[in-house]
């Protein structure tokens, strides 16, 4: 079996709580003849899981673990009562690297953190991931980041660069209720769960004007079953006698929980080597939109830009068997490029603001209403990209205007319509890509600004072609930046 390049990381800590418990009789008359119930424990087994993402830009990804705790309350702060610790390593931090990988289409949780015992039940409503502070004294050893730090990263090819954390490493990296799947972790009496905490690594990694990393955390988490909570398939040339793709970017989509007519990226990965992907463990919620196109420019070989295909609908434990593209036409074919500028600005003037930017496309499900879903960007660190404002962008024209920082975006994606299938009774019938004109709309959220021009940030009927740039020249401006 081939071995899967990485592309994507994510941390998933699986928790397999064997709660058990045991209750005596007792007497009556003022005496017991039996001892009190007996206390309800539990097993916590705390690993790592990497399926893959973002190859293409990183070797390596590297964080250091010092302890994973959990807390039955939504509002307890970090230094109140009630915490409980599921994974200590204060004495010894663990150094893992999120890019490693097992075979190639595996579902496995790879990388041991620890375990404990005493967990109590009920409904956890906060859990806590902690990290090594770069400047900490001493760490593990050998320590992949070098003599700067002990949370780093690899680019390809290159050699490690620091990850800059910010104070909430320390503090605990959190996953609140909002990003728990049913707004917590039920654990009953005689309950086996599984737990499962992505820490969307690809996704957490910003490189700054400065060329440094920086850590944004991206956490979610929810009951899994390690088994069965999967959504897998293979991309294949549909044109090539279903001959497998390597390297496309797929996506796992559901409705903006504030506009449904969007669909947002949830999860991502890249195919293998064989055309296989597998998002696993996933948390029971579903059905999920798959979204899968790719770029394919082979050393010696022609490049070949294919189509998005759209399969929405899609129950987890589905195995997408083969999920087909399509050429966009005879090779070679490139993608189209979608260039333009957002700006940031506080209530003193520029301001810092990270960006996140999704190239969106219409598609219509069976039976239902026309949705914008979210398009792969080609060589992205992660998808949708995310950029952070900067008063020196790269590329320098056009400059910043005066009082903002800016970024200067250059997206590649398909320059054809999807081909688009609704999975229904255990199959997928896909409607061939709409002829041309091909439109995308730019759709820009930065969570730390209160305002943008135009409000909302989108701009649409953007109208690309293959092998072209498309400049935008709409501003996508925020404001009110903190």
């Amino acid at each position: 079996m081939s071995e899967r390049r990485p592309s994507f990381q994510l941390i998933a800590v699986r928790f397999a709580l064997a709660i058990m418990s045991g209750l005596l009789a007792s007497c009556g008359g003022g005496t017991s003849s039996s001892a009190p119930p007996a206390a309800m424990t539990g097993t916590v087994t705390t690993t790592i899981s990497d399926p893959p993402s973002c190859a293409l830009a990183f070797d390596h990804v590297y964080v250091t673990v010092t302890k994973v705790t959990a807390h039955i309350s939504s509002t307890a702060g970090e230094n109140d009562s009630g915490w409980v610790t599921l994974v200590d390593l204060t004495n010894s931090p663990k150094q893992v690297d999120l890019l490693h990988l097992p075979g190639s289409g595996a579902c496995v949780l790879s990388q041991t953190l620890g375990s404990t015992s005493g967990l109590q039940p009920g409904k956890y409503q906060q859990i806590r991931l902690y990290l090594l502070a770069n400047n900490a004294s001493s760490g593990p050893n050998p320590n992949q980041c070098g003599t700067g730090g002990f949370n780093c990263v690899v680019p390809s090819g290159g050699s490690a660069q620091i990850l800059q954390l910010s104070s909430e490493a320390q503090t605990g990296l959190k996953v609140p209720p909002g990003q728990m799947a049913g707004g917590g972790i039920n654990l009953q009496a005689g309950q086996t769960a599984d737990i499962n905490i992505d820490f969307d690594a690809c996704a957490s990694i910003l490189r700054q004007g400065n060329s440094q990393y920086r850590l944004k955390p991206t956490l979610r988490a929810g009951v899994v079953s390690i088994n069965n909570n999967s959504l897998a398939g293979t991309v294949v040339d549909g044109s090539n006698s279903n001959a497998p793709i390597e390297g496309a970017v797929v996506l796992l989509e559901q409705p903006d929980p504030d506009d449904a007519t969007i669909d947002r990226v949830v999860r991502s990965t890249t195919t293998a080597s064989d055309g296989s992907f597998n998002f696993c463990p996933l948390d029971s919620g579903g059905p999920f939109d798959v979204v899968v196109a790719a770029f394919t420019a082979p050393l010696g070989g022609n490049p070949t830009t294919y189509n998005a295909t759209v399969a929405f609908s899609v129950p987890v434990g589905t195995n997408l068997n083969p999920l087909p593209l399509v050429p966009e036409g005879t090779s070679p074919t490139n993608p189209a490029t979608i260039t333009g500028q957002v700006t940031s600005a506080g209530s003193g003037g520029a301001l810092a603001a990270d960006v996140t930017l999704s190239a969106l496309q219409s598609a219509t499900p069976t039976g239902g209403s026309t949705r914008s879903v979210t398009i792969p960007i080609f060589g992205a660190l992660m998808q949708p990209p995310t950029f952070t404002t900067t008063a020196a962008p790269d590329p320098s024209t056009p400059a910043c205007p005066a009082g903002t920082l800016c970024y200067n975006y250059s997206l590649m994606v398909p320059a054809s319509n999807p081909q688009v299938g609704t999975f229904s009774s255990g199959s997928i019938t896909y409607a061939a890509p709409a002829p041309d004109p091909v439109n995308y709309s730019l759709n820009a959220v930065a969570l730390g600004c209160t305002a943008s021009a135009p409000s909302p940030a989108t701009v649409s009927s953007i109208t690309v072609t293959p092998g072209n740039t498309t400049n935008v020249s709409t501003v996508l401006a925020f404001s009110g930046c903190q």
